[in-house]
């Protein structure tokens, strides 16, 4: 049995980052995230849910939601499984609190606190090769930054692959536990940071309250299900879609040779016939998916998000 929480599980999160007791260890990774930028003395937390503007948009719920003592906002995410638009679903959130500080009334004159979004992705996005993505609003002629309204930082862990020996900073030896927390027996750098003495505290299992520690094993089987889910679906779509390239790219190069009578016609015949088969495997891929998500009881909305698939085709499977 683990001997610290998995802090990718939502509810292990909260515990860690969400609570006054815990609120200083928030603080300080935050620190770490704008070093030499500037530097939270102090911060609330705020209510996770922002309502909808009207009946038919949508209510926005974060994992965290806090204030510092200068008005600046911040939203504090863990995503664990893959979506095709997590960086666009970000950007109208904070968007969404960007609006949200609008003032009636002819007196107030547009001063906005900016919004920071910091999101912990448990997966490649596809969209960089690194660990930390950084996204300001910036003149695109001198890469300068123009505004501080809106800030995403995206932190995806498998990326990070530094070993215990390799940590320079505070921002690695933070990202270094998170990712390593579930498999350690104790917690490193405490030398480094102190604080870590009040983490290995609240992160261990043991020194869970009966309420805490039945919500998280909850929310732990959630998680080890979805993941086992995403993990089937992925490796056997992937093996459905080597197949059908396959067999469309044998098919597709023999017909196409043999209508042209020539050797290019065979060439381009195999390669429009993998290109056709990758895209079979793909839609192969993508229904599979939606099929072992719909059964887990996902949301409809959520899954067409992950696969791109339509409501009709998902409602069918």
């Amino acid at each position: 049995m683990a001997t610290f929480i998995n802090p990718f599980v939502d509810r292990g999160f909260k515990i860690i980052f969400g609570r006054d007791e815990s609120k200083a260890l928030l603080i300080d990774l935050l620190n770490d995230l704008f070093e030499n930028e500037h530097v939270i003395t102090d911060l609330s937390y705020l209510n996770v849910e922002m309502p909808a503007d009207c009946t038919d948009s949508r209510t926005a719920i974060f994992d965290l939601k806090c204030k510092d003592k200068d008005g600046n906002f911040f939203i504090v995410e863990v995503q664990n499984a893959a979506q095709s638009y997590f960086y666009e679903r970000s950007l109208y959130y904070l968007c969404r609190m960007i609006c949200d500080q609008d003032k009636p009334g002819d007196e107030w004159k547009f001063s906005l606190c900016p919004v920071y979004g910091i999101f912990f992705l448990n997966f490649k996005s596809g969209k960089t090769d690194k660990v930390r993505t950084d996204i300001v609003l910036a003149d695109r002629s001198n890469g300068r930054q123009a505004s501080n309204l809106i800030r995403q930082i995206f932190l995806e862990m498998p990326f990070f692959d530094k070993e215990e020996a390799e940590c320079e900073n505070g921002l690695d030896y933070w990202l270094y536990t998170l990712k390593n927390m579930e498999k350690l027996e104790t917690l490193p750098f405490k030398g480094q940071k102190a604080l870590f003495r009040r983490l290995e505290e609240l992160a261990k299992i043991v020194n869970l309250n009966k309420k805490e520690r039945m919500e998280y094993e909850e929310c732990l089987k959630i998680y080890r299900d979805n993941q086992n889910t995403w993990d089937y679906a992925i490796e056997n779509g992937f093996k459905e879609g080597k197949e059908e390239g396959f067999k469309a790219g044998k098919k597709e190069g023999k017909e196409e040779g043999i209508k042209e009578g020539k050797e290019e016609g065979i060439k381009e015949g195999i390669k429009e016939g993998i290109k056709e088969g990758i895209k079979e495997g793909r839609i192969a891929t993508s229904r599979e998916i939606a099929g072992k998500l719909k059964a887990q009881g996902v949301d409809i909305a959520a899954i067409m998000t992950c696969t791109g698939l339509d409501a009709d085709t998902i409602a069918s499977l």
